[in-house]
Order: structure tokens, then sequence, then C-alpha cells
């Protein structure tokens, strides 16, 4: 539009989008350094999966979600937290197969698509969500790395993170703590 004069409507609309847009950076930013800080705060040992950003962007159906979850940003809040707080990330190699390894026999499953949401091992009959499995692989990693054993995880311990995000206004809804579905409020 070079040499075009833009119009006064013009011009106050890219400011209202301007504000827009740098609202919504403001409330993903300080949603994850509250959410980083509060896990920081909770826990001393934490396992992440060092994941391949550029080949999941590859898969155009996933891209904008991807994105949008500013993983980069997320790490590496978390990293100068923890170790500001001597907090100890075990990272898994980008090639672990978290979400085809069985938590609980251990065997791994040669193919496992993103449409299989449900995780059944072949070996020891284990029917779990496949993104809990790949989490209770990494938080298994943890005693591997450190030389001793933690206590057992459970599902009660999530539940009681994301309560504590909602009541503590750390998350600005229950969709962002992910229980909008449950009853805890």
């Amino acid at each position: 539009m070079q040499g075009i004069k833009k119009s006064h409507n013009y011009l106050k609309q890219s400011v209202k989008l301007n504000k827009l847009h740098t609202r919504i950076a403001n409330v993903r930013n300080d949603f994850l350094h509250k959410l980083t800080s509060s896990l920081v705060k909770h826990y001393a040992y934490f396992g992440l999966e060092n994941l391949n950003i550029k080949g999941l962007m590859k898969n155009h159906r996933l891209a904008k979600a991807i994105s949008d979850v500013s993983f980069y940003e997320f790490k590496r809040q978390f990293q100068y937290k923890s170790d500001y707080h001597k907090r100890e990330i075990i990272e898994a190699d980008t090639f672990y197969p978290s979400s085809k390894t069985c938590s609980k026999c251990g065997s791994i499953k040669e193919t496992l698509t993103l449409k299989e949401r449900i995780y059944e091992c072949e070996n020891c009959g284990l029917k779990i969500d496949r993104d809990y499995n790949a989490s209770l692989n990494l938080y298994n990693l943890i005693p591997q790395k450190i030389g001793q054993v933690l206590s057992e995880f459970t599902p009660a311990d999530l539940t009681a993170l994301q309560y504590d995000l909602a009541t503590n206004n750390i998350a600005n809804s229950k969709v962002e703590t992910g229980i909008q579905q449950k009853n805890y409020l």
C-alpha cells in the first residue's frame, strides 16, 4: 500500500489489534511464569523429554497448537528457576520411547500412532492413557539418574497441584489448570 494514505479507521484498528496481540502474549507469559514457579516451589526433581519441536511442527494438524504452547520459553524459564532454587531436571533423550514403553513391565511397543490415545501393552495387558504412561516413564527415569528411591507417585499429586494452581489464582481459569470438567471449586 505504498503511496496510499491509510485511513484513520485503519490506523485505529491496527492499534487495537496490536494491543490484543500484546495482551495475549502477556497472558501466556504470565501463565508460564506462574506455572514454572509453582512447580519449582513444590518439587525437587523433574523429568522432562527433549522434544524435536522442528519435527513436530511438520505435522500441519499440530503445528499451530505446538507453536502456541511455547515449549522453548517454558523450558528456559523452568531451567533458570530450577538452577536458582537448586532443583534437578533429568532430561530424557530425544529418541527415548516414553510413549511406547510400558510403565508397568518395561516392554517397548514397536508402533504407536498419534491416533492411539490409549496405550495397550501386549506383554502384561496394561491399558493406560498414552500421555500418562509417558509421564510415568519420565518419572521412573528420575531414580535411575539420582541414585535413590523416590516415593510412589499418585494421580492425586497432580490433582492437588492443579487445585493449588486454581485456588491460588496462579491459573486464570479452570481451563488452564485442566480441571474444567471436575467439580473441585
